[in-house]
């Protein structure tokens, strides 16, 4: 797996439909657009769009069968531009978003997808980022700015 590309699995003890549902209810509200579902082949194709440090996300999750009251998902988050050092801890951060409001809408009533979005960990890029691209920007207009 690169740099840009993101790999979260995680198990709930829930059946398969109301793990597969509980993602499509979740992904729009998380702030993903879903692009293409397969409930027999258990994928869903969805994006991500352009923040401060990417371009842009491509995800895939995979819902898997184990028991009739487990599911395990497994998402993919690919950047968008192949060669993104400073998205590259995005796409880990939505992996983890949809999982945490996945998790929160199945051990909620599961009727409001807004709420478990929003207690998912936000997927903001770290402040590390932040700095170091400020450092970066200053480094190059200094010349131009003193001179």
């Amino acid at each position: 797996m690169s740099i840009n590309t993101a790999e979260t699995t995680q198990s709930f003890p829930f059946g398969y439909e109301k793990v597969f549902d509980g993602l499509i209810a979740v992904l729009g509200p998380a702030g993903f657009q879903v692009t293409s579902s397969d409930r027999v082949i258990g994928r869903i194709l969805a994006t991500a769009g352009m923040s401060s440090f990417s371009w842009g996300e491509n995800i895939t999750l995979r819902v898997e069968r184990e028991s009739d009251s487990s599911t395990r998902v497994v998402v993919q988050s690919n950047l968008k531009v192949g060669f993104n050092l400073t998205g590259s801890g995005k796409n880990a951060q939505n992996a983890e978003r949809i999982i945490g409001a996945l998790s929160h809408f199945l051990q909620s009533d599961g009727t409001n997808p807004k709420a478990s979005a929003s207690a998912a960990p936000s997927a903001n890029a770290p402040a590390v980022l932040a700095v170091l691209l400020l450092i970066v920007f200053l480094i190059i207009l200094l010349p131009y700015l003193l001179g």
